[in-house]
């Protein structure tokens, strides 16, 4: 019984990191990540990727950060990175290094770059620090007369299912590797796709419906320029906070 117990907790703990490793436990998506994962689609995966190394974010550098399976779980992982024109995360394994799992950006709702402890010092006093998660999620998108297809969006706005989302959608581009475009919609209606959004103050108040001189007066206050991402990011934040708010 003495050496029992002991195995029974080693079993444990190596199953705890290998889910930690990108393994999909009762995730709705396994099918997709087993699919994924079969020697022949990993195999073609990988040298779909190693023709395009310059659609990879971050330059395919593997960084610490969240997995989010669609079954609602948050997985803190080692090492992933995200290839753009395949759509698909590469997960490095805890318990062999060399080993990688790949999630197809359909099996997920999600992923974050960067974990809270990389949040760094403020500047001075009273100053905010700025958060060091890059916070990822699969959304609609649609650009111009394309049709609507599934990307992997980076969330400006501090909620990423508040009404409205401003989101960056990396796009893969050739000889450049990627390049990006800012979105915006509905963080609500997942069936609705976010649209490309121009840096004027009509789009951006367009945008906020009935609720647009309240945002403009607010943006007004605090010197908020339409032509910044960050500082339009701000004014969505307002608007998300007044459209629950009422």
């Amino acid at each position: 019984m003495k050496i029992l117990v002991p195995l029974l907790l080693a079993v444990a703990v190596s199953a705890t990191a290998r889910a930690q490793a990108g393994h999909p436990g009762a995730d709705p998506g396994r099918a997709l990540y087993r699919e994924a994962n079969t020697p022949a689609a990993a195999l073609r995966t990988r040298a779909a990727m190693s023709q395009h190394e310059n659609e990879f974010l971050d330059k395919g550098t593997y960084q610490t950060g969240y997995l989010r399976p669609l079954d609602g779980r948050r997985i803190l992982v080692l090492g992933l990175r995200y290839h753009v024109g395949q759509r698909v995360l590469q997960v490095q394994d805890s318990m062999q290094v060399d080993s990688t799992r790949y999630w197809p950006l359909a099996a997920v709702r999600g992923f974050d770059l960067g974990t809270e402890d990389d949040v760094p010092l403020a500047a001075g006093p009273g100053a905010a620090a700025t958060p060091g998660v890059r916070r990822y999620r699969a959304r609609l998108v649609q650009e111009g007369k394309q049709g609507a297809r599934r990307e992997a969006v980076e969330v400006l706005t501090s909620i990423d299912s508040g009404p409205l989302l401003l989101a960056w959608l990396p796009v893969a581009t050739e000889p450049a590797g990627l390049s990006q475009v800012l979105v915006a919609g509905s963080g609500t209606a997942s069936t609705e796709p976010l649209r490309p959004l121009d840096l004027t103050e009509a789009a951006v108040l367009r945008l906020c419906g009935s609720r647009s001189a309240e945002v403009r007066t607010f943006a007004s206050t605090r010197h908020l320029r339409y032509d910044q991402p960050a500082e339009v990011a701000k004014m969505l934040d307002y608007y998300n906070r007044v459209a629950v708010a009422k």
